[in-house]
C-alpha cells in the first residue's frame, strides 16, 4: 500500500451545520427531557405510591412494621412528588421562571 497524505481535513465541535453554539443546543436537550420525563415520573410515581397505599392497607397488612414502614415512605414520596418535582419540572421546561431578588 502506498502512503497517503490527507490534506485539508477540519474538526467542527458544532452540533448543527447552523452555526448553533453548543450551550444553546444542551439547553433545548434539558428542556426537551424535562419536558417529556417530567410528568412521565410524576404520572408513574403517583401512581405507584397510591398502589403502595391500597396494597399496605388492606386487611390482612395492617398492623405490621413494614406496612406501617412503607405507608409512611409511600406518604412522604407523594409530598416529594407534588411539590419538589412539580416545581422542578415546570422550571426545567421554562413554565415558570424563579427569580430570586
Amino acid at each position: 500500500m502506498d502512503n497517503q497524505t490527507v490534506t485539508n481535513c477540519s474538526v467542527s465541535n458544532s452540533t448543527s451545520g447552523s452555526g448553533e453554539k453548543p450551550e444553546a443546543a444542551a439547553d433545548d436537550v434539558t428542556r426537551l427531557l424535562w419536558t417529556v420525563c417530567g410528568p412521565t415520573l410524576l404520572v408513574v410515581g403517583g401512581v405507584g405510591n397510591v398502589l403502595i397505599l391500597a396494597t399496605m392497607t388492606q386487611r390482612r397488612m395492617k398492623g405490621t412494621s413494614t406496612c406501617v414502614y412503607l405507608c409512611a415512605m409511600a406518604v412522604v414520596d407523594l409530598m416529594v412528588l407534588s411539590t419538589g418535582l412539580t416545581f422542578n419540572w415546570l422550571e426545567g421546561a421554562e413554565y415558570v421562571t424563579v427569580k430570586v431578588s
